[in-house]
């Protein structure tokens, strides 16, 4: 009896290697309330629910921003797109409070890259 070539497994990787790692935002859920109140705690059902609300947030944004490009009728995202998904998905205040925050750490992570950068030269 011959025995055929054996199918490689790497087929069957493939699609398990598109799928992407699940978020998690229970590290920075933490470290906000700490910084809040450092002697709050928080069940660990509370924090799945508070995880969940924060992927879904940031799920309706992309969605959001996708949309606004389709209706654009462009290709490439801009800041003012995010900037314009932010401003219809969250309320008021908390809109201008997360685009102010989001500056301030898009301004942090360029001049850490750039020390970075520095440092190799």
């Amino acid at each position: 009896m011959i025995k055929g070539k054996k199918k490689s497994k790497s087929r069957n990787n493939k699609n398990k290697n598109k799928r992407g790692k699940a978020v998690g935002y229970e590290r920075y859920i933490y470290k906000v309330m700490k910084e809040v109140n450092p002697k709050l705690e928080i069940s660990s059902k509370s924090m799945v629910i508070l995880n969940n609300f924060m992927q879904d947030m940031a799920e309706k944004i992309v969605e959001t921003s996708k949309s606004l490009l389709k209706y654009a009728g462009r290709a490439t995202l801009t800041s003012m797109d995010m900037h314009r998904a932010v401003k219809m998905e969250l309320p008021g205040q908390l809109a201008k409070h997360a685009m102010s925050e989001g500056a301030k750490a898009v301004v942090r992570f360029a001049t850490h890259e750039q020390a970075d950068k520095s440092k190799k030269n």
